[in-house]
């Protein structure tokens, strides 16, 4: 898990490949490839774009922009840039040149093809992400940790980002509670010391329009003052009628050598966006088949709309003492605007007369901050004939979540028939409050301080053993803003330690294999036993064991990785509403819920042959219940989670007369998933979506692109639902054409 080795400089860009390559590099690839349907290809390097530029090229730099590689030398999960093969966990890096090629703009659409990643929608805005059968609640924003709820669920644009780094596995040595599936560390780009810009057009299917620009400025002669401004703006339909969306996003930074060894950065983020969009997905029969309906169908009502501002606002210090240790300080504030009139659909649909769905009319608005501290301190020391690694640190986050609502009465319930739904029926948003229902207001607080440190012991020259582990404090509690009241006490968790350890082995320099071990803990105090306390954390313990390899100097990183998580003492209902010792009227429960998640997990990317770029990866996975109610019991915990993920992408640049040319896909393959519901079932068949891509670079400075994504036109649900609704369609055939241009 920890550190890094120290990096150099380096001034060229990746264009002339000219190192050999061995048969390893085909055995390598097939036996990827193997795992799924064959492969496909994809698109132009971004560097090839910009010329000859100087930027951090050396293997061990955790920067992806301007490589035109589809892996880097290192990630920054751990707090300093450490080699992807030094790392003992699984992680994957989704680097700037791979977003390009995708054409994908936000965080969801990214981890799509993301190895070992499930993205579940549920509005056309707010998405839950998953990874082992367990919800990854944690999004860090340059190591910088932050809750992500219902609150905080807007994707953000990745225009302002250099890499998406993925931890699959447990993360709370340093981002604290939360659930064994992981991490996400968004990377924001960092000014350059020359000049350097770009901008990019994109038009497309459901009348897409986009435009990027970024803009790289020194401040003085020699760059020790420098700027960056990124900005886009889209405007773009989905796929089902009656929703839209129109999105802004500013990213400004400004960094500062302060001397040679300490460097300031001061930065704010700002996303707006403002949208028509569709709430709660599609129902199906009461019986639990499918209705059939088009992909287009929108059963939400006329006046739904969402407004939503986004504003971060950062800073960083870096200081790096001599060559052997540096200190690195952050702090963040984020706020939340969120307005919403939402018109979503719900209930079951009757299979003889199409009636059951009601539409609701609710009027809320949301404010949400976070505050955000984070600062390390990490070196090296000898001892016993060797080099040791040590980071210590800490970090601090409160987020306040302020939730008013109100639901309105909707003539004749707001009853209608599937099949002759008529939006203008519902054009006039309700002004008249529901019977029964009064206005609600509440402050959601979470608070969090952790201490973390590791040591990594160079045991011989090629084992080492990190030991590794956070004392961490929580404190929650539920205002009622509208009586007084807490709906949930301020409940501490004090003291709560989650270690970590792990040992690896160089079996030579290109291939390293390790195990690890390593403890989370998630909070449950909104929830209560019958003795009228708050429910116990729930506890998880994950082990791992894998084998890394970097490859023809870190061009081609590979990964196996075989994993266990058991999370022991989740809530379970032992007394249903009204309980009398609750607080809340609500139910009791006790901490006798358990269950596993196990499997395997691989992944190869980077450049297999001169000009052939990949990003691949399969993933195993198998959840139970082991100890749950009669009806979970030996029942897969998360049944929505396919057990067999599949996902490629992949470039060619065409050799001689043609290397103006690349092409390119890929292909997500998955098998079937399902959710029930006492007796129903509702099931997705296994399926694969393909994509292609042709790029030409018309001349040094500009580069034309056509994307066609879901190739086949495949239909089918990329979420599912219940009978009432929460089944969504995916993405039908889409055709994306960009022109870029750098200067």
């Amino acid at each position: 898990m920890l550190f890094a080795s120290h990096s150099a400089l380096g001034t060229a860009l990746p264009e002339g490949r000219s190192h050999a390559r061995t048969l390893n590099a085909i055995t390598v690839a097939i036996g990827l490839m193997s795992t799924g349907t064959a492969l496909a290809q994809t698109a132009p390097s971004a560097g090839s774009v910009l010329g000859t530029v100087e930027v951090r090229d050396d293997r061990l730099n955790a920067t992806t922009e301007f490589t035109g590689s589809y892996t880097t030398g290192a990630s920054t999960l751990n707090k300093t840039a450490q080699p992807l093969k030094e790392t003992p966990q699984s992680v994957t890096v989704i680097t700037r040149q791979l977003l390009d090629d995708q054409n994908v703009r936000t965080l969801e659409d990214s981890l799509r093809s993301a190895p070992g990643m499930l993205v579940q929608d549920s509005s056309s805005f707010e998405r839950t992400y998953f990874s082992r059968g367990f919800q990854v609640d944690s999004v860090q924003y340059d190591g910088v940790p932050t809750v992500r709820t219902s609150g905080f669920a807007i994707s953000p644009d990745l225009a302002a980002y250099d890499r998406v780094e993925i931890l699959r596995g447990p993360a709370a040595l340093f981002t604290g509670a939360g659930s064994p599936g992981g991490t996400i560390n968004l990377v924001r780009k960092r000014p350059l010391k020359f000049r350097q810009s770009s901008a990019q057009a994109t038009v497309g299917s459901f009348d897409t329009y986009r435009g990027d620009l970024d803009l790289s400025l020194p401040l003085n002669a020699d760059g020790s003052v420098r700027t960056r401004l990124v900005a886009a703006h889209e405007d773009k339909n989905f796929f089902y009628d009656r929703a839209s969306t129109k999105r802004s996003m500013l990213y400004g930074i400004v960094e500062a050598d302060l001397s040679a060894n300490t460097t300031l950065g001061l930065g704010v983020n700002y996303e707006k966006n403002d949208m028509v969009p569709m709430y709660g997905g599609l129902p199906r029969y009461t019986t639990g088949a499918d209705i059939g309906l088009p992909r287009s169908s929108n059963f939400n009502a006329a006046w739904a709309k969402t407004d939503v501002e986004n504003t971060t606002v950062f800073a960083d210090i870096n200081h790096r003492f001599n060559n052997d240790w540096r200190l690195k300080a952050s702090v963040s504030y984020m706020k939340e605007d969120n307005a919403d009139q939402s018109g979503s659909n719900f209930y079951a649909v009757n299979p003889a007369t199409g009636n059951g769905q009601q539409i609701s009319a609710f009027r809320q608005s949301l404010v949400g901050e976070q505050k955000a501290v984070d600062a390390s301190l990490a070196g090296s020391f000898e001892a016993f004939g060797r080099k040791h690694d040590v980071l210590v640190g800490g970090n601090y986050m409160q987020r306040d979540y302020d939730l008013a609502s109100q639901l309105m009465a909707v003539p004749n319930n707001g009853a209608f028939n599937v099949f002759g739904f008529n939006p203008a029926d519902f054009s006039v948003f309700p002004t008249t409050p529901a019977p029964n229902r009064a206005a609600t207001n509440t402050l959601n607080r979470n608070e969090q301080l952790g201490l973390y440190g590791s040591l990594r012991f160079a045991l011989t020259d090629g084992v080492k053993l990190t030991t590794g582990g956070r004392m961490s404090q929580t404190e929650n509690y539920v205002l009622n803003k509208v009586n007084g009241n807490y709906n949930t006490q301020p409940y501490k968790e004090n003291s709560q330690f989650t270690p970590f350890l792990a040992l690896s082995y160089d079996l030579n320099p290109q291939w390293t294999t390790y195990v690890s071990y390593a403890e989370t803990f998630r909070s449950q105090s909104n929830q209560f036993t019958t003795a009228g306390t708050p429910l116990d954390p729930a506890t998880g313990k994950t082990y791992e064991a894998g084998i890394k390899g970097a490859h023809y100097g870190g061009k081609l990183n590979s990964a196996i990785a075989l994993f266990r998580t058991i999370e022991d003492g989740r809530s379970l209902q032992v007394q249903a509403a009204p309980c009398p010792a609750s607080p809340t009227a609500g139910a009791c429960f006790a901490n006798d819920a358990k269950v596993r998640s196990q499997g395997l997990d691989t992944e190869l990317t980077g450049e297999v042959l001169p000009g052939w770029q990949i990003s691949g990866g399969y993933t195993f996975n198998q959840t139970r219940y082991l100890r749950d109610t009669a009806a979970n019991a030996n029942q897969p915990l998360s049944s929505f989670t396919p057990r067999h993920m599949f996902k490629l992408w992949s470039t060619y640049t065409l050799p001689g007369a043609l290397n103006a040319w690349t092409v390119g896909g890929g292909v997500n393959v998955q098998s079937n998933a399902y959710k029930t519901a006492g007796a129903i079932r509702i099931e997705q068949g296994g399926y694969a979506v393909w994509a292609a891509r042709a790029a030409y670079r018309i001349n040094r400075n500009l580069t034309a692109a056509v994307t066609v994504n879901n190739l086949f036109d495949k239909t089918y649900y990329q979420t599912l639902g219940n009978t009432n609704g929460g089944n969504w369609y995916g993405t039908p055939r889409s055709v994306m054409a960009t022109l870029q241009a750098a200067f």
